[in-house]
């Protein structure tokens, strides 16, 4: 009984690894809700919701075109987001408050899960950054894209040391097929040792390469992909937190 809801990604933030939106449908016919994850594919993929029709999508204006920092946004059927209700109110989200009768009023629609004021200074550049990719097409970023990110996973693959060990691990699909432009990798030296990614960001920078590196905003696929046990999470976290009490 009750509502269940299954989200998940489109694209992996982390791999890149991109899941068959086929769950969608399946899903629908085993009685489930479904929040599309979107964030990380939509900026180089058409997501077309005429075919797909999931009951919930996440996207990030910030991904799709770089500006404004922090404006997203919740895509939601209204059948479905009348079947919500939130536990708690804030600003900008209720009618009515009471507080002698400890009552309140929510406001109808998305108004009810918009907290606070919205960034009306950002969203102006938000018409923009659409009108950017309209004009250069969804099409030929997705190839563009694609084109450079086999190349790149070819050139990382191919290198090896001296000793005949690979120089990178790559995680997630070693083609472009089933992934999009987002590679995550770990290098490795001459004996096979991890190289810290301090170092390798150094020596990146010194050559005018930009990388992300380090903690990444999806700790759960790091875990699951380098197949750290739960004793050495423990363990990374106990060490963190002795260096920073010592600070």
């Amino acid at each position: 009984g009750g509502h269940r809801l299954f989200a998940y990604p489109a694209q992996s933030n982390f791999s890149g690894v991109q899941h068959p939106l086929e769950w969608i449908p399946l899903a629908h016919r085993k009685g489930w809700d479904v929040l599309l994850d979107a964030a990380a594919f939509v900026p180089t993929n058409r997501l077309d919701l005429s075919r797909w029709k999931p009951d919930f999508v996440d996207i990030s204006f910030y991904k799709l075109f770089g500006f404004p920092t922090g404006v997203g946004a919740l895509l939601a059927r209204k059948e479905k987001l009348r079947q919500l209700s939130r536990p708690s109110f804030s600003g900008g989200t209720v009618e009515f408050v009471g507080v002698n009768l400890e009552t309140h009023i929510m406001k109808q629609g998305h108004a009810a899960f918009e907290d606070g004021t919205v960034d009306y200074l950002g969203i102006p550049g938000v018409e923009i950054g659409l009108r950017f990719l309209q004009g250069v097409g969804m099409d030929s970023i997705h190839d563009r894209v694609m084109t450079l990110t086999g190349w790149l996973i070819s050139e990382l693959t191919s290198l090896r040391h001296s000793t005949g060990l690979p120089v990178i691990h790559l995680y997630g699909p070693p083609s472009v097929q089933g992934r999009g432009g987002t590679l995550a990798v770990n290098f490795f030296s001459p004996k096979g040792r991890f190289v810290d990614h301090s170092l390798l960001q150094a020596a990146c920078t010194a050559a005018g390469i930009s990388l992300r590196y380090g903690c990444f905003c999806n700790p759960g696929a790091f875990e699951a992909a380098v197949g750290m046990p739960p004793s050495g999470i423990a363990e990374c976290a106990n060490e963190r937190d002795s260096e920073g009490r010592g600070r």
